[in-house]
């Protein structure tokens, strides 16, 4: 009992934490929400008697794949306490743009708010700049080619080669990459032809975008190239990450101390050895059918990963129930109570709001839009399923491992050209949910099946919300 009351009163703490650092996180800013068209845009500029004056200069920030306007909010609150209007798009399929994803969308969406900036009260027509990560880099290289009035652009982790050979390219450029992403990032980044090139040390394809260097850069290279002075010299590359990172770890503690407070005195049942070899043979085979049906799938859902990784981990839960059925032959459970389903309901409930709620103030947008909802009931089904035969097959603790295991074959399949290229960068996501997963389940201890649910939403939802509709 002690160590439930501690595990709850650290969460307790850091939930506190990370909600007072969210209300401080916009203090001095003032933001709105418009709609460019489809396009849902969030501007962010300075409050308060800052407000007034001159012309500002205008920068539209641009998400990448996967991304969202919200993602990039970061800069918005660098740049915006450094003087700047700043734009955050949803462009077509991400966030709450209901549009299909296409180049030709993708483009034309930026435009158009390019386009809008221009005209709003306060802002400097003649300096406006783009700033862009990597499917977004892309599209600002683009944009910034084609309209030689745009006075400054900003590209990070730019991974497209046709945008970085762009000649004559945009005015100004900066381009940027993190030193751990992939090879190919960097060599792209090289040829943009850019007139400065940075490398930005210790972050991956993701954390370049909270690197304290990324925005020292940004601004420097924005107040050069727009003659602009800065309000105040402001680095906030960390002021929404670090209250979602305590919020979240807060959240999963106070949970886990629940859990931990209402288990029984009875120990744990010991690891089951019988036929264990067979088992674990049966795991290592599972990838098989979990990659045919992913390969069979990638194309049937409104995004190739998102199908991939349904047809992916259904085949391996398949393979696992099967295995269970014929090596383990696991007694049938009692049937549930309706007192235990809803305790399992409620687990989840809370699971999915210990993870998501965190990640969509501190992270991304995580709100389903159009057809997320039944994609995130597909991926649930297959996660669950890879979840209860791991359970059923091996039993704790032998399952955790499993099912840890059999993410690992996913980021190389997509190395390989197996799966689709991008799961290689989402597939560190996953196994992040996994393991939060876990916690939870070990917490909760027996039966296995009230944390079913609860692992498959808190999987699936953030997964399959932020891969975008494709065209």
């Amino acid at each position: 009992m002690l160590r439930a009351r501690l595990t709850l009163v650290l969460g307790i703490v850091l939930l506190a934490a990370g909600v007072a650092g969210f209300a401080t996180a916009g203090r001095g800013l003032r933001t709105t929400s418009v709609h460019v068209g489809a396009v849902p845009v969030e501007l962010v500029r300075p409050g308060g008697a800052a407000a007034g004056g001159a012309a500002r200069p205008v920068v539209v920030v641009v998400h990448g794949y996967a991304g969202s306007g919200r993602l990039m909010r970061p800069f918005a609150d660098t740049l915006a306490r450094r003087g700047y209007l700043v734009a955050l798009p949803d462009l077509a399929g991400h966030g709450a743009n209901p549009r299909r994803l296409t180049e030709a969308a993708l483009d034309r969406d930026l435009a158009a708010v390019v386009r809008y900036v221009r005209g709003l009260p306060g802002a400097d027509p003649a300096r406006v700049a783009l700033v862009g990560h990597s499917m977004g880099a892309a599209a600002v290289v683009r944009a910034g080619a084609a309209d030689r009035s745009i006075a400054a652009t900003v590209a990070i982790s730019i991974g497209d080669d046709a945008a970085a050979a762009t000649r004559p390219g945009p005015r100004h450029l900066l381009a940027m990459y993190g030193a751990f992403e992939p090879s190919g990032i960097g060599s792209t980044t090289e040829a943009t032809g850019a007139e400065r090139v940075v490398r930005v040390p210790l972050a991956e394809h993701i954390g370049v975008l909270f690197a304290d260097r990324t925005h020292h850069e940004t601004a420097r290279w924005l107040d050069r190239a727009l003659g602009h002075h800065p309000d105040r010299p402001v680095i906030a590359a960390k002021a929404r990450l670090v209250p979602g990172g305590l919020s979240l770890v807060g959240g999963l503690l106070i949970l886990i101390g629940a859990l931990l407070s209402g288990r029984t005195g009875a120990a744990p049942a010991p690891p089951d050895r019988e036929r264990l070899g067979l088992r674990i043979g049966a795991v290592l085979v599972a990838p098989v059918p979990g990659e045919l049906a992913g390969v069979a799938l990638a194309h049937a859902l409104p995004n190739t990963v998102t199908g991939y990784l349904t047809g992916y981990f259904a085949g391996c839960g398949a393979a696992l129930v099967a295995a269970a059925l014929l090596i383990r032959r696991p007694d049938r459970p009692a049937r549930p109570s309706p007192a235990a389903l809803a305790r399992a309901a409620l687990l989840a409930l809370a699971a999915l709001a210990a993870v998501v709620l965190p990640v969509h103030a501190g992270l991304t947008d995580v709100a389903p839009h159009g057809p997320d909802w039944w994609v995130v009931a597909l991926l649930a089904l297959a996660v669950a399923a890879l979840l209860a035969g791991a359970h059923a097959l091996l039993g704790t603790p032998w399952s955790y491992a499993a099912v840890v295991a059999l993410c690992l074959p996913m980021p190389v399949a997509s190395l390989i050209g197996v799966a689709p290229g991008f799961l290689a960068l989402i597939s560190p996501l996953v196994l992040v949910l996994i393991g939060l997963h876990v916690a939870v389940c070990a917490a909760a201890g027996r039966p296995w099946w009230r944390t079913v649910l609860a692992g498959a939403l808190t999987v699936a939802w953030p997964v399959a919300v932020v891969l975008p509709v494709l065209g």
